[in-house]
C-alpha cells in the first residue's frame, strides 16, 4: 500500500493529514506500506512524533513500513532529529543545535526523560525564566509525560522530539502516545459513552478534573504552561482521537478532526521572540508568575 504525505505543519491541516494515514492504514496486517514524500515541501520536525503514533501501531500489526521519496531539504532535517534513524538512515550532526531528538520512552523512563528535558530544554531561544520557574516548567512537562504514561495503555510508549524555528520565533516541543486517547479515558470514568472527543477534551481541560484515582496528581499538568504562554504569546495544542484543541493568548478553542488520530498528542510551542523575563512569586503558587 502507497499512501502519499504533503507538508505537515503543527497545525490542524497537519494532524488531520497524519490522522487521515491512520484511517486508510487501519486494518493493515502483515501488509508493506510506503508513505511517499515526494510532494512534501516542508516537514515541521516536531510534527516526527505525532506521526510515529500511526507508525507504531502499524508495526505493532506486523506491517512493514518505510519513508520514500523524501526531498533534500526534508530529509536533512529528519535525519538531524534522529528520526530517519527509525528507518535505518544515518544521523546528521545537528551543528546549528536546533533540534530535539526524537526518542522514544518506555513507560517506566521517567528518569531518562527528565534527563532529556535538562540536556535539551536550555537554549534554543527561550525566554529568560528564574531558576525556580525553570524547575516548575519542567515539572509541568514531566507531568505531560506521566499522564501519558498512566492513561495511554500504550505498549509502545511515549514519543517525543521538538524543534526550534530561528526564523520563526518558535520552539515546539511535542509529546506523543499511541494509547486509547483522553476520549475513552473520560468517557469510561464519567460513565458517559456518548460522550466526544471534543467533551472529552475539554472536560480534561478544566483544572481539577482528572481521571486518576487515589493520592497521585492529577490533570493533564498544564496549568503552570498556560499561564506561561498566555503571556509569551505561544501556543499549545492537544490532538485526540477526533477532537483539536488550540489556546492561546488570542484563541481558546476546539474543533472536531475529519480523521481519527489514534492516541494523544499535546504540543507546546513557544514564542522565543520574547525578551521578557519571567520568575514566580512564590515557588509554591503556579498561578503567580508575573
Amino acid at each position: 500500500m502507497r499512501l502519499d504525505l504533503g507538508t505537515i505543519r503543527s497545525n490542524y491541516s497537519g494532524f488531520n493529514a497524519i490522522a487521515d494515514v491512520a484511517v486508510k492504514t487501519k486494518n493493515a496486517w502483515l501488509d508493506s506500506i510506503k508513505l511517499n514524500l515526494s510532494s512534501c515541501s516542508f516537514f515541521e520536525a516536531n510534527m516526527a512524533a505525532p506521526l510515529y503514533t500511526v507508525i507504531s501501531r502499524l508495526r505493532d500489526d506486523l506491517n512493514d513500513v518505510s519513508i520514500s521519496n523524501v526531498p533534500d531539504r526534508v530529509c536533512t532535517i529528519l535525519r538531524k532529529n534522529k528520526f530517519l534513524s527509525v528507518f535505518n538512515q544515518t544521523e546528521l550532526a545537528d551543528t546549528n543545535q536546533t533540534t530535539l531528538p526524537f526518542k522514544i520512552f518506555k513507560l517506566t523512563a521517567g528518569d531518562q526523560f527528565n534527563d532529556y528535558l535538562n540536556t535539551y530544554m536550555q537554549g534554543r531561544g527561550l525566554p529568560t525564566m528564574s531558576g525556580a520557574l525553570t524547575k516548575r516548567f519542567r515539572q509541568s512537562l514531566f507531568e505531560i509525560f506521566l499522564n501519558a504514561t498512566f492513561h495511554s495503555q500504550s505498549e509502545s510508549g511515549i514519543f517525543v522530539c521538538g524543534q526550534f524555528y530561528p526564523n520563526k520565533h518558535r520552539l515546539d516541543f511535542t509529546i506523543a502516545d499511541a494509547g486509547v486517547g483522553i476520549w475513552e479515558n473520560v468517557r469510561q470514568y464519567r460513565k458517559m459513552p456518548n460522550l466526544d472527543s471534543c467533551q472529552a477534551i475539554q472536560w480534561a481541560m478544566i483544572e481539577g478534573n482528572t481521571t486518576k484515582t487515589g493520592n497521585q496528581p492529577g490533570g493533564l499538568g498544564l496549568k503552570l504552561i498556560k499561564d506561561f504562554i498566555q503571556m509569551n504569546g505561544g501556543k499549545i495544542q492537544i490532538v485526540s482521537r477526533f477532537g483539536y484543541y488550540e489556546f492561546s493568548a488570542i484563541c481558546d478553542s476546539i474543533q472536531k478532526m475529519d480523521n481519527d488520530f489514534p492516541g494523544t498528542c499535546v504540543n507546546i510551542e513557544i514564542n522565543t521572540e520574547d525578551t521578557s523575563s519571567y520568575c514566580l512569586k512564590s515557588e509554591l503558587k503556579s498561578e503567580d508568575i508575573f
